[in-house]
């Protein structure tokens, strides 16, 4: 008896966006040099803004891999806990802020991402950047990455896995330093916990936990 396989279809090509949201929900974009007028014109307000400041991880989509960054980034944050893009409308499944998306989404195409990733770690928004000169805000900034620098989280996670507890000390130290300036100014300024990310980004010890889980 013969049996008579149907061929597969082939799909066609994908050339245009399915509005599937996975884009937006693994996460708001940087921002660049050309979106500073929508910060500027309040079409990208600061507390929907967070900082990722350099020697923080971070996924670096030009190797696919979890890395130290080696510069700082300001992106769109995410909801709650997650990452997906906080001007994401899941109900609508598109951008709530479409006719003013940063420039990293007007680029973004999932089939065709060689334009997107010539963007990665290119004319980046910096805190002061987006503050300017005259912000009153500006010398906290200055201030607090006197006081906090980020250490090389890389470098952190390396030595803990060597069990280097060495350096545990020294992080004890960096934390409560970290907490206590940010303790200090978030009272002084009556600031919300969404400014505070946009000034400061995460703090150190929610950093080390991420670590501390993966060492696990």
């Amino acid at each position: 008896m013969t049996v008579n396989k149907k061929t597969p279809e082939k799909q066609s090509p994908q050339t245009a966006c399915r509005r599937c949201g996975t884009c937006c929900q693994n996460g708001g974009p940087a921002l660049h040099g050309p979106d500073l007028p929508l910060v500027r014109q309040g079409k990208l307000s600061l507390d929907a803004l967070i900082t990722i400041r350099r020697g923080e991880l971070a996924h670096n989509p030009l190797t696919d891999r979890i890395e130290s960054i080696p510069y700082e980034l300001v992106k769109i944050r995410g909801t709650g806990r997650e990452w997906c893009c906080c001007y994401y409308d899941a109900a609508r499944k598109g951008c709530s802020i479409y006719g003013n998306r940063p420039v990293a989404c007007g680029t973004l195409k999932c089939w065709q991402p060689k334009e997107t990733l010539a963007l990665v770690g290119q004319d980046l928004l910096s805190r002061l950047d987006i503050l300017g000169e005259a912000h009153p805000w500006r010398a906290v900034v200055l201030e607090y990455e006197r006081l906090c620098p980020c250490p090389d989280m890389g470098e952190v996670h390396n030595k803990l896995m060597d069990q280097q507890y060495s350096i545990l000390s020294t992080l004890e130290i960096q934390i409560s330093t970290d907490l206590a300036f940010r303790e200090r100014v978030v009272s002084d300024l009556n600031l919300s916990l969404d400014e505070e990310l946009f000034l400061f980004g995460r703090p150190l010890f929610q950093l080390l936990q991420g670590i501390a889980g993966g060492i696990q």
